[in-house]
């Protein structure tokens, strides 16, 4: 890196900092609230993410009214449980709307924030998700009232991609994917974009939810000869069985995944099956910014938040939405919307060092290339560094 880039990157990481500690200065915010609405899905497949998330905004509000809120106003968020189904999550979303809310954060599924997406823009209320990955969400161009900064379906993708081409050549696959709706919408978009990349699938195996085991599905794969086997969906513990089976029949294949495997209870859920899972993730551990934010969870939750990507996310995309109705000057949804969008240069954690935020009109996502994913491995039974493989 040349000293214009680490110059840079040492000044938005103060700038970072600094943002991230304003909670010891201010008056706590008084007044009437600002409402935000967040959807999450409390008790099904997507709980193990969703509830991390929950955690980490109700801690982000805390401080952050405590620091003197929007202007001397304070930010309340209502939560509502989505269920994990779509059309449930379209009736709260009407809810949410008729309590007011000024903005409608999805910390559920890539399934159930497709539907957020579809009603709310119906109703202009703006919205957008810390983690929802579904390539669908964005498109060209963007849905004009929804922004998100987790990683973007096609760029995790792309990053796998090049790292199976440069570690493994040209290696036959396997794909192993849980049949709820999330992991169908997820999962389809990397074979489509896997066999476009020239890469041969040799098998597909699904791993329905609520299943107790996938022996099965583990013998196939090992017979179908593959040199690699991507895991990839939205239910954790179905998919963590397959890893399970995957180790317990001795298939020297590796193991792959997308970056939601993150979230949750995924290493006590596969157990020492998840040494040397290689995963796409939008957080580096390395980063100051990352470890101060992660401190405070762990000390308000303990270590049930320790290095959680999608708690980190959640901290980040309410800063961000925050910084955004300060920059309106309203509570009113369009000019939030507005602010949203010409957020520019916005110093974050999310990504490598030195990453910032621009929105446009044309552009209401983070990531914008693969080159800007993290790819980690579990070692020793925790989320490792990154890996250096570039």
């Amino acid at each position: 890196m040349n000293q214009g880039k680490v110059a840079g990157a040492l000044i938005c990481a103060a700038a970072l900092t600094l943002t991230l500690t304003s909670a010891a200065f201010g008056e706590p915010a008084t007044g009437k609230p600002i409402l935000i609405g967040a959807h999450l899905d409390q008790a099904k497949q997507a709980s193990y993410y969703s509830l991390l998330q929950k955690d980490s905004i109700d801690l982000f509000v805390k401080e952050f009214n405590e620091a003197g809120g929007v202007n001397g106003r304070p930010v309340q968020v209502l939560f509502e449980d989505d269920e994990n189904n779509p059309v449930t999550t379209a009736i709260k979303v009407d809810k949410l709307a008729s309590e007011g809310v000024e903005y409608i954060v999805s910390i559920g599924s890539s399934a159930t924030g497709l539907a957020t997406q579809a009603r709310a823009s119906e109703l202009k209320i703006p919205h957008g998700a810390p983690a929802n990955l579904a390539e669908q969400l964005t498109t060209d161009p963007p849905k004009r009232y929804y922004f998100r900064i987790p990683l973007r379906g096609k760029y995790e993708l792309g990053a796998v991609a090049q790292y199976l081409h440069k570690k493994y050549g040209a290696p036959k696959l396997a794909v192993v994917r849980d049949t709820t709706q999330t992991g169908l919408v997820i999962s389809d978009q990397w074979i489509n974009d896997l066999k476009k990349d020239g890469f041969n699938i040799t098998a597909l195996e699904q791993v329905t939810p609520g299943s107790t085991e996938a022996s099965s599905q583990a013998l196939r794969v090992k017979d179908s000869g593959a040199d690699v086997v991507i895991v990839v969906g939205g239910s954790i513990p179905d998919l963590a069985n397959y890893i399970k089976a995957h180790k317990l029949f001795e298939n020297p294949a590796p193991l792959i995944g997308n970056s939601l495997f993150t979230a949750g209870g995924f290493l006590k859920l596969a157990g020492i099956a998840a040494e040397g899972f290689v995963y796409p993730d939008a957080i580096d551990p390395s980063r100051t910014e990352i470890q101060e934010i992660d401190g405070k969870l762990v000390k308000a939750y303990g270590d049930r938040l320790k290095n959680q990507a999608v708690a980190l996310q959640a901290w980040e995309y309410m800063r961000v939405v925050c910084d955004a109705i300060k920059r309106a000057g309203s509570d009113d949804r369009e000019k939030i919307r507005d602010a949203m969008e010409a957020t520019k240069d916005f110093p974050i954690a999310i990504g490598p060092p030195g990453m910032t935020l621009t929105y446009s009109p044309t552009n209401h996502d983070l990531f914008t290339s693969p080159d800007q994913v993290v790819l980690r491995e579990v070692r020793n039974g925790e989320f490792g560094p990154p890996l250096r493989w570039r």
